[in-house]
C-alpha cells in the first residue's frame, strides 16, 4: 500500500516537472520567434532608414542645386535631414526590437551633458558654422583673407565644424570655424572687378607726362587689366623735394599677378628710360591691390 502510494507521488512529480519543463521549452521558443521577428523588423527598419536618409539628402542637393540655392546652405539643411531621419528611424528600430528607448535617451541625455562639458571647443565651432551659415559671409570658390594674423585662400569646403581653404601657394588649411568667426573676414570675390593702386614717386624736375606715358603703356600691355573703366594717372602731392603720383586701373578679380607684374614691368621701363621714379615692392600684400 505504502509502496503504490509512493509511486504515486512521483508519477505525480514527474508529470509536474515533464509539464513545467515543456510549458517552459515552448515558452523559450516562443520567445525567441518572437525576438527573432522583432530583430529582423528592427533591421529592416534601420537598413529602410540608412537608405531613405541618404536618398533623401541627395534628393534635397539635387532639387536645392537646381533651384540655385548656396552650397553652403543646403550642405548643412541636408546634412540635418539625414541625420533626423536615421534618429527617427533607428528609433523606431529600437522600439521594435524591444529595448528601452526610454532610458536609453535619459543615459544618452546624461553622457551628452557630460561629452559637451568636454567638447566644448567642437559644440562651439559647430554653432560658428550655423552663424557663418546664417549670415554668409562668403561662398565656396570665393576668395577671402580672415585674421589676424591674416591669412588669404580660397573657400574649397564648409563644413559643421570646420572651413577648408586653398591658399594661394596651393597648401589646404583646415580652419575651426570658431577662428574664422571671431576674427575679420575680407572677401575679395563680392565683386567681379578689383581695384589696383600703385603709388610712384620723382623728383621735381622729371616730366610727369613721360612718367605717365610709360606707367599708362604699361598698363595697356597687360591681358588682365581692363581699358573700362579706363586707368587714370593724377599727382596726389607735391613737396619740396619730389611728387607723388597715383596709378589706378583695373582688372578681374580672378587675375592674382596682375599688381606683382605690373610694377615688374614698370620698373624695368623706367630704367631703360634713365627715370628715377621710385616704385613699391613687388611683395605686397593682397589687400594693397584691393
Amino acid at each position: 500500500m505504502l509502496e503504490l502510494a509512493r509511486l504515486d507521488l512521483e508519477r505525480i512529480i514527474h508529470t509536474m516537472i515533464e509539464s513545467y519543463l515543456t510549458d517552459q521549452w515552448h515558452h523559450l521558443i516562443e520567445w525567441f520567434v518572437v525576438m527573432t521577428l522583432n530583430l529582423t523588423k528592427a533591421a529592416f527598419i534601420a537598413t529602410a532608414g540608412w537608405i531613405i536618409a541618404g536618398l533623401a539628402k541627395r534628393l534635397f542637393e539635387k532639387t536645392a542645386g537646381r533651384m540655385g540655392w548656396d552650397e553652403i546652405l543646403w550642405g548643412y539643411i541636408s546634412t540635418v535631414i539625414r541625420y533626423l531621419i536615421l534618429i527617427v528611424m533607428f528609433t523606431s528600430a529600437l522600439n521594435v526590437a524591444g529595448f528601452p528607448t526610454g532610458s536609453l535617451l535619459a543615459t544618452f541625455g546624461i553622457s551628452g551633458v557630460i561629452i559637451g562639458l568636454g567638447a566644448r571647443q567642437s559644440l562651439s565651432n559647430y554653432f560658428f558654422g550655423l552663424m557663418l551659415l546664417s549670415a554668409r559671409p562668403f561662398k565656396l570658390g570665393d576668395l577671402i583673407e580672415f585674421g589676424p594674423p591674416p591669412q588669404v585662400g580660397v573657400v574649397r569646403a564648409v563644413k559643421m565644424t570646420y572651413t577648408a581653404l586653398d591658399t594661394l601657394d596651393n597648401v589646404r588649411v583646415i580652419v575651426p570655424n570658431s577662428v574664422i568667426w571671431r576674427n575679420r573676414i575680407i572677401n575679395f570675390s563680392v565683386y567681379s572687378h578689383r581695384a589696383i593702386r600703385i603709388p610712384l614717386s620723382m623728383a621735381c624736375d622729371i616730366n610727369t607726362g613721360w612718367v605717365e606715358d610709360i606707367a599708362l603703356d604699361v598698363l595697356k600691355q597687360h591681358e588682365a587689366v581692363l581699358n573700362d573703366p579706363v586707368p587714370q594717372f593724377m599727382v596726389s602731392d607735391v613737396t619740396a623735394t619730389e611728387i607723388k603720383m597715383l596709378l589706378v586701373a583695373w582688372s578681374n578679380v580672378e587675375t592674382m599677378t596682375v599688381f606683382g607684374d605690373v610694377i615688374q614691368q614698370m620698373r624695368e621701363e623706367f630704367e631703360i628710360a634713365g627715370l628715377a621714379v621710385v616704385v613699391p615692392s613687388k611683395d605686397i600684400d593682397l589687400k594693397r591691390e584691393e
